[in-house]
C-alpha cells in the first residue's frame, strides 16, 4: 500500500502524477517520471501570463539593470552597437521620373530633420540619439516602450515632438471582455474583433500605488509600441532578460559570499583556546577578597599587528580558502550561458579576453554583429520610418520645410543608415572587399553602407582632399590598378627563372615547359 502512495501523487494544483511505471510517449519532453515530476506547467496563453507575473518581471529586471554590473554592460553593448556613437541616420532617397536621385530636395529633407532631430522631445532634455539609446536599453530591460507623437506641439517651429511613455502606466490590470459598443482591453491596450491596437488607456500619474489614477484614452495612430512578440496574439512585451534573470542574480549572491569569505580570509581571525582545555570563560586572576568576574578577550584583526594574550590562553587560528581555485571556471561557465541568453558574446559581457585568440574572436565578433544588424534593421523600421512619415507630415503642414509638394508621400523614400564596424581583420578584407568589387560581386555602396559611412560623403570628401592638395602643389591621388594581361595575348607573357611562361602580374602560368 504504501510503494502505491510512492509510486502515485496528487500536486496542490489537482494533476496526478505517477511515475511507478514509466510510459512511454512518442514526445520524451512529455513523459512523466521521478526525473521531472516537479515539472508541472499548463498551457496559458502569452496574455494570460503576462498577466499573472508581468508586474514582477519587470519590477526585477529594472532592479538588474541598476545594480548588477552584467546586465548594466549588455545594456551598454545593446546601446552601442545598435544606435551607435552617431546614432542612425536619414538619408532622403527622392528621385525624378528618370530615376536620378534630386540632390538639392534631398538636401533640404536631411538638413530639417538634423535640426528638428537636435531637440525632439516634448521635454527637451536630448537629441534623437540620445533618445534612441535610452528607448534601446528600456526595451531590452522593459521589453518594450511606448512612444506618444504629439501633432501641434508648439515647443519647435515643426509643430511634432515625441513623448516616452513609462510601460508602468498601461496597467497588466485593465482588461474588459468585448461587448456591444465596446472594444476588448487586454492588459490595459483596446484591440477590434481582429486583436489590432485602436487605443492605449494611458495613467495621468506615473507612481503605480496611486489609488487614484485616472486613465487617458490615447488613439493608436498617436502611440508607437515596440516589442517583440515571442507568442501568436501577445499584446505586451516581455524583458529580454528573463531567460537569465534567476541565474545571474543566484551567480551575484554567490560572487558576493565569495568575495566576504576572501576579505574575512585575508584577515587575522581564529579562536581563544585554554591551554588546560577547562571549559567556561577566562577568569581574571586577581586578591582573593575581590569576586572574580569573566573577562571578554578579543583580538583586533589589525596588518603588522602582534598582540600577547592573558596567561592560560592560546590563539587557534581559522584559515578558510577563498576564493577556491574552481571560482574562476566557475563564474566563466556561468557567464558563457548568460550570454547565449542575451545573444551576445561572453567576451564583450565579461570584459574577458584572456585566451582568446584572433580567429575564435574573429568568429564571435561577426556571429555577434549579425544580431546587432538585425536589431538595427527592425528598430529602422518599428520606430525611425514611422517618426519620419509623421514628422515629414507635420513639417510640411506647418511651413517649417518647404518642398514642391505638399504631398508628403512623394518625399517617403529615405534609407537609414546605422554604425558600422572597423575590419576584424583589415588587410584580408579590404583585399576581398577589392576582389568582391572587381569581379561585380558587389558595389562600392553596399561595402560602404556596411562600415556605416555614405558612399556620397566619402566621395564629397575624397573629391574636397584632392583639391586642396592640388592647390597646395601635392599629389595625393592613388594610382589605377594595371588590368591584368590578356590571356590571347602571347606577347604579354614572360618566362620565369625556372622556365615556365607566367603572366607579367604573376597570376598563374600559360603555358610552360614542365620538363621530360
Amino acid at each position: 500500500m504504501l510503494k502505491g502512495f510512492l509510486d502515485r501523487i496528487t500536486t496542490p494544483l489537482g494533476f496526478t502524477v505517477s511515475w511507478g511505471k514509466k510510459r512511454s510517449l512518442p514526445y520524451k519532453g512529455a513523459e512523466v517520471s521521478r526525473l521531472n515530476y516537479d515539472w508541472i506547467v499548463s498551457p496559458i496563453t502569452a496574455d494570460a501570463a503576462i498577466r499573472q507575473g508581468g508586474i514582477r518581471l519587470r519590477a526585477r529586471a529594472r532592479d538588474l539593470a541598476r545594480n548588477n554590473s552584467h546586465i548594466k554592460q549588455f545594456l551598454s553593448l545593446l546601446a552601442a552597437n545598435v544606435i551607435g556613437p552617431k546614432g542612425i541616420r536619414l538619408q532622403a532617397q527622392v528621385k525624378n521620373n528618370n530615376k536620378e536621385l534630386l540632390k538639392p530636395i534631398n538636401d533640404k529633407i536631411e538638413a530639417a530633420w538634423i535640426d528638428w532631430s537636435f531637440r525632439p522631445t516634448t521635454d527637451k532634455r536630448g537629441t534623437l540619439k540620445k533618445l534612441s539609446r535610452l528607448l534601446i536599453k528600456t526595451l531590452a530591460k522593459d521589453g518594450e516602450v511606448f512612444v506618444r507623437m504629439v501633432r501641434g506641439f508648439e515647443g519647435n517651429k515643426y509643430l511634432f515632438a515625441l513623448q516616452p511613455i513609462d510601460a508602468s502606466q498601461i496597467d497588466y490590470e485593465f482588461n474588459r471582455p468585448a461587448r456591444p459598443g465596446h472594444n476588448e482591453i487586454r492588459l490595459g491596450i483596446e484591440v477590434d474583433a481582429w486583436g489590432a491596437a485602436v487605443a492605449y488607456h494611458i495613467a495621468t500619474t506615473i507612481e503605480p500605488d496611486n489609488l487614484m489614477r485616472r486613465f487617458e484614452r490615447i488613439p493608436a495612430d498617436k502611440i508607437i509600441h515596440i516589442y517583440d512578440p515571442e507568442e501568436i496574439n501577445q499584446t505586451r512585451g516581455v524583458t529580454w532578460l528573463n531567460s537569465v534573470m534567476l541565474p545571474i542574480k543566484m551567480l551575484e549572491g554567490y560572487a558576493e559570499a565569495e568575495l566576504v569569505a576572501a576579505r574575512t580570509a585575508a584577515a587575522k581571525m581564529g579562536f581563544i583556546q585554554s591551554k588546560s582545555g577547562e571549559e567556561g570563560e577566562f577568569v581574571a586572576p586577581g586578591p582573593e577578597e575581590e569576586s572574580a568576574e569573566p573577562v571578554e578577550t578579543e583580538l583586533e584583526a589589525s596588518p603588522g599587528v602582534i598582540e600577547q594574550l592573558p596567561p592560560g590562553l592560546e590563539f587557534q587560528a581559522w584559515d578558510p580558502t577563498h576564493p577556491t581555485s574552481a571560482f574562476s571556471e566557475f563564474m566563466k561557465g556561468q557567464l558563457r550561458m548568460m550570454a547565449s541568453g542575451l545573444h551576445t558574446s561572453y567576451n564583450a559581457l565579461a570584459s574577458d579576453l584572456e585566451g582568446v585568440n584572433f580567429s575564435s574572436l574573429r568568429s564571435g565578433l561577426l556571429i555577434e554583429r549579425d544580431i546587432w544588424k538585425t536589431i538595427q534593421d527592425w528598430w529602422s523600421d518599428e520606430f525611425l520610418s514611422i517618426v519620419y512619415a509623421k514628422w515629414l507630415e507635420a513639417a510640411l503642414l506647418s511651413g517649417a520645410l518647404v518642398l514642391d509638394s505638399r504631398d508628403f508621400k512623394k518625399f517617403l523614400a529615405v534609407k537609414w543608415l546605422p554604425r558600422g564596424w572597423p575590419w576584424v581583420d583589415p588587410l584580408k578584407d579590404v583585399q576581398a572587399n577589392i576582389l568582391a568589387v572587381q569581379n561585380g560581386l558587389s558595389s562600392r555602396t553596399e561595402l560602404l553602407a556596411e562600415k556605416g559611412a555614405d558612399i556620397e560623403d566619402v566621395l564629397t570628401d575624397i573629391k574636397h582632399e584632392n583639391e586642396l592638395a592640388e592647390s597646395m602643389g601635392i599629389s595625393i591621388t592613388a594610382s589605377a590598378a594595371k588590368p591584368s594581361a590578356s590571356p590571347d595575348k602571347e606577347s604579354e607573357t614572360e618566362p620565369d627563372d625556372e622556365g615556365r611562361t607566367v603572366k607579367p602580374n604573376g597570376q598563374g602560368a600559360v603555358a610552360g615547359n614542365h620538363g621530360g
